[in-house]
């Protein structure tokens, strides 16, 4: 059970509003080219939000662990990209900003925070494979079933024929499992009061575009 003060009930009611104001605006296509271009700036925020609650004892390992999951996993898009063997036939779009060899540098940073968010969720439970690897790589891939179905409409990534193959989710829960496994070896309790809140919020901000 997690310990939050006045202050932070405020932050996150603050942060509640934004996500779920914006999923609304964003759920009505014509209110899309409002929000076009923020979402590289959202997930940069979100890494700077978490960045005052982070209690992780082992900062400089972690800093090294998340700078390796930013690399390895930048390049892995750069290869699926540009062959369509990796996860499947698909292309970035514009929304995602600055990108090299028709992959966003961003996309890097989103997996360092899925894997910081997942990881930090579980920090409470005993030190084992269940709870280190296995769990945090499943909340990785239910997040993404639902990114999925959003991603497209607002101009993030678009498959190729319109349809997710099953090869997505299949890499998708391997690159989880892999870094998950690198952290667990490297024995890094990553700890954040605000993970499972961030968590939550984004993934209800998704859901509420896929039903509006």
């Amino acid at each position: 059970m997690q310990n939050y003060n006045k202050t932070d009930g405020l932050i996150m009611g603050v942060m509640s509003l934004f996500y779920i104001f914006g999923a609304i605006q964003l759920g009505h296509p014509e209110m899309r080219a409002l929000y076009a271009g923020m979402t590289p700036w959202v997930l940069l925020l979100s890494i700077l939000f978490l960045s005052f609650y982070d209690q992780t004892q082992q900062r400089l390992k972690l800093l090294f662990f998340m700078l390796l999951v930013a690399v390895v996993s930048f390049v892995v898009e750069v290869c699926g990209v540009a062959t369509g063997v990796v996860f499947g036939s698909y292309s970035y779009g514009a929304e995602l900003g600055v990108k090299v060899a028709d992959t966003p540098l961003i996309i890097g940073v989103n997996w360092v925070l899925l894997i910081y968010l997942s990881a930090a969720m579980l920090s409470s439970f005993p030190r084992s494979p269940l709870y280190w690897i296995v769990l945090p790589s499943a909340l990785m891939v239910g997040y993404d079933v639902v990114m999925e179905q959003v991603a497209p409409r607002m101009g993030m990534w678009s498959w190729g024929g319109d349809v997710v193959p099953l090869q997505n989710y299949a890499v998708w829960a391997f690159l989880a499992l892999l870094f998950h496994t690198l952290r667990y070896v490297m024995n890094i309790s990553v700890r954040n009061k605000m993970a499972l809140f961030l968590f939550s919020i984004q993934f209800f901000f998704f859901s509420i575009i896929l039903i509006v």
